[in-house]
């Protein structure tokens, strides 16, 4: 009988904890979607609250263009954009046209050129974009140019400083490799920023500067000696080295610089 009792009363129990574990979960549910609820309404206030202020400084612009001010750009950024896109357009259609030149040219061109190239254009949006397309190709060609300037500088140096530094590793007690003579080393510079389209006087005043990193010094006559009677093995290799690696990553930047403006050219 106490048996039955027992079996009888763990039932009731077991179905009271389960009605109570409905219960309680049916309140976490609840709590979990009205928080949602509260934080969708939160995130909605703050939305009406950060639109509300620039529409009441711009009033002649659309919440359409100030929502895409706010999600394009910072806050320090909005108020210049809006009144940069105020002062160069009519009506709305031209600061929706003005806007969309803006993030297909502005982190290329900046503010000026593009509002400058809109009025140029009449404020024609074809016009103006074509127009753009035109001066960013032209400006990335000069990038490319310059690009390849430094590279050639830089070719010219390094294979210089490599000969050197080779030679004198190799041949630590040849005195012929322990001097470099003004002149030669003016021609053969020379030779090669012709050859290349290098600015002779910047690479010898590089090249001046890498002698003297290497251990060399000018004396009255203006030649170049080797100023140690045994020669820094160690630094002269580290800096072979160096030389080397360098001109390694060199060459990779070069050719990632050249992808990155060759694929800004399409827009």
């Amino acid at each position: 009988m106490f048996t039955q009792y027992g079996i009888y009363r763990t039932k009731i129990l077991t179905l009271s904890n389960f009605s109570l574990f409905k219960t309680i979960a049916f309140l976490l549910v609840n709590q979990f979607f009205l928080n949602i609820q509260t934080k969708k309404g939160f995130f909605s206030a703050v939305n009406f609250i950060m639109l509300a202020q620039p529409q009441h400084t711009f009033p002649e612009t659309s919440e359409e263009i100030i929502s895409d001010v706010l999600k394009w750009f910072d806050r320090d950024a909005e108020k210049d954009i809006l009144t940069w896109l105020t002062e160069n357009t009519t009506n709305l259609k031209q600061q929706y046209y003005l806007m969309r030149l803006f993030k297909i040219f502005g982190d290329k061109l900046g503010k000026t050129i593009i509002s400058q190239t809109w009025k140029n254009c009449n404020q024609i949006y074809v016009d103006t974009r074509q127009k753009l397309k035109e001066i960013c190709a032209t400006s990335n060609l000069n990038e490319l140019n310059a690009i390849k300037l430094k590279e050639n500088e830089l070719k010219i140096l390094r294979g210089m400083c490599l000969h050197i530094l080779w030679n004198i590793l190799k041949y630590p007690k040849h005195i012929k490799y322990r001097q470099i003579h003004k002149q030669a080393l003016c021609n053969y510079l020379f030779q090669k920023c012709c050859t290349l389209g290098a600015d002779f006087e910047k690479v010898l005043i590089s090249m001046e500067k890498e002698l003297q990193y290497i251990g060399f010094k000018k004396r009255n006559d203006d030649n170049w000696y080797y100023q140690y009677d045994n020669i820094q093995s160690l630094h002269l290799w580290d800096y072979y080295q160096e030389v080397i690696i360098n001109q390694a990553m060199y060459a990779l930047f070069c050719c990632f610089n050249k992808t990155n403006i060759n694929d800004n050219k399409s827009f």
